[in-house]
This record gives structure tokens, sequence and C-alpha cells, in this order.
């Protein structure tokens, strides 16, 4: 993000921390009451995140 942020910093950093990641959208008008996005966007968004979780996550 260029700028602004999320809760992941946080959430990583509370009492022992947890992993914590964040997969952002491109977005026009922020924080209004109409935000937009681009469906393509959106779309692939959730593919890479299907893919992500398709098989466990190991950390090592």
């Amino acid at each position: 993000l260029e700028a602004g942020g999320t809760d992941g910093r946080a959430i990583q950093l509370t009492r022992g921390g947890v992993p914590a990641g964040c997969v952002s959208i491109a977005c026009r008008y922020i924080h209004s009451p109409s935000e937009m996005v681009d469906s393509d966007d959106v779309e692939n968004a959730v593919q890479l995140l299907v893919k992500l979780l398709s098989e466990p996550i190991v950390l090592k």
C-alpha cells in the first residue's frame, strides 16, 4: 500500500503474534458511499486466494 494500512500489523504484534497477510484490490473513492473496483481485479484476487488456500500453509 502506498498510504494507509490495515490491522495486519497490530495482529502480528499482539501478544505472541500470529502470521498475518493482506490481499488488496485497487479501489477508487475508498471510504465513500460508492467505492469502485474493476470486476477483473476482484475475480483475479479470488483466484489468487483459492490457489493459495488449496494447499496447507506450512510455517517454518
